[in-house]
């Protein structure tokens, strides 16, 4: 499949930090176009600024006419979605607005020009797909993208509050230019700062780094938004994410537990946080092996368990079942949520806070593990 676009109606203001039409592009390729094509007046002078684009990996040409052979042409003012996409992917059809022809899906040696009337086979009803034709509509664009960035799997503080602020931060960073891995790091220092300041122990400085905990944990959805916005994602970045968040957690931890032993809570405090950051990195690890081994940085990717059976038992069903209903409970979004409400409750609070941490991470530990033993009981003499 060869995808197109047409130059004609695309709008001066960039959508999201990207020039429509190479937004386009950018999102055809990644469905597998052999190569690509630009139309209209400036199609040669775009095509020699795009091919530096280290994100266009498949060969870029500037055409006078659509090719003879399969391919998908869309207007360069038409915002197109995954699905609509794929949609259009699947057959013969036509993107029609009830007035103008969007985008177009030809089979090889089908006749006529580069665009069709909105004949049988049209796609009226499709609603992932704007035109972008003014600043409002322009507008409107990026508020689609930007919705289109929440996930099913985001837990209940993700939903009602971290996602909406990191979103909010995203539409500005993508007009910046910035990469997804710098805003990785410049996360990570946002939670190395938190987690020193917990090593002080007192009431104003733990709540204050409980406080930027929580910052890390909302600003952690936006390298991943600026990734999948911009078409930036790579595994480099997966592993950066990774690894920072789990660093951070336990370095939030590990501070916390100096901080309210420097305070006199004593053994308790050493006990919770030793048990809970050295059953946390034994648990990375092994999931860290898995990762490397099917080739991503995922974390998702870790087949966890947490609500599933899959031993099929009988007599552990009653035990999924609990799991399920309280995974909710251990999604970070809501665990550091929950710590930056006991840091600015004192002291006390936070030991119990990290009390959870310790348990939270031993039944973490104990799922992974029965990961392990579940998969290798499936596949005999193999190793995940």
């Amino acid at each position: 499949m060869i995808g197109v676009v047409s130059l004609d109606g695309a709008p001066a203001q960039d959508v999201a930090g990207l020039p429509l039409p190479l937004r386009t592009l950018l999102l055809v390729q990644s469905e597998g176009a052999e190569w690509l094509g630009v139309m209209g007046d400036r199609a040669g002078e775009t095509v020699a600024r795009w091919r530096t684009d280290d994100r266009v990996r498949v060969p870029l040409r500037a055409l006078t006419a659509a090719p003879p052979e399969e391919h998908l042409a869309v207007r360069g003012d038409t915002l197109l979605d995954r699905a609509t996409l794929r949609a259009l992917l699947a057959a013969p059809a036509v993107l029609f607005d009830g007035t103008e022809v969007l985008a177009v899906h030809r089979r090889g040696g089908h006749d006529g020009g580069l665009f069709d009337d909105g004949g049988e086979g049209s796609l009226r009803d499709v609603a992932g797909w704007r035109r972008v034709r003014s600043a409002d509509e322009g507008t409107a664009a990026v508020d689609h993208l930007l919705q289109s960035l929440r996930k099913a799997q985001d837990g209940m503080v993700s939903r009602a509050i971290n996602r909406t602020l990191s979103l909010a931060v995203t539409r500005v960073l993508c007009r910046t230019g910035m990469r997804p891995n710098t805003v990785s790091v410049g996360i990570l220092a946002i939670g190395a700062v938190g987690a020193g300041l917990a090593t002080l122990g007192t009431p104003g400085a733990l709540a204050v780094g409980g406080l930027l905990f929580q910052a890390q944990s909302v600003l952690d959805g936006c390298d991943g938004e600026l990734a999948r916005l911009t078409f930036r994602g790579s595994k480099a970045g997966e592993w950066i994410d990774t690894v920072g968040d789990d660093l951070t957690n336990y370095a939030f931890f590990a501070g916390m537990t100096v901080g309210l032993t420097r305070a006199g809570l004593g053994p308790w405090s050493t006990v919770f946080g030793a048990v809970g950051v050295l059953a946390g990195f034994v648990a990375s690890g092994i999931e860290y092996r898995y990762l490397l081994a099917v080739g991503s940085g995922d974390l998702t990717k870790y087949p966890l368990g947490f609500g599933d059976d899959p031993t099929g038992a009988v007599e552990e069903r009653g035990l999924q079942r609990l799991l399920a209903r309280a995974r909710p409970l251990f999604k970070r979004d809501f665990f550091v949520f929950a710590t930056m409400l006991a840091t600015a409750l004192g002291r006390y609070a936070s030991l119990v806070m990290l009390g959870l941490f310790a348990a939270g991470a031993l039944v973490t530990l104990s799922a992974v593990l029965r990961s392990e033993w579940s998969r290798r009981g499936a596949l005999p003499g193999k190793t995940p």
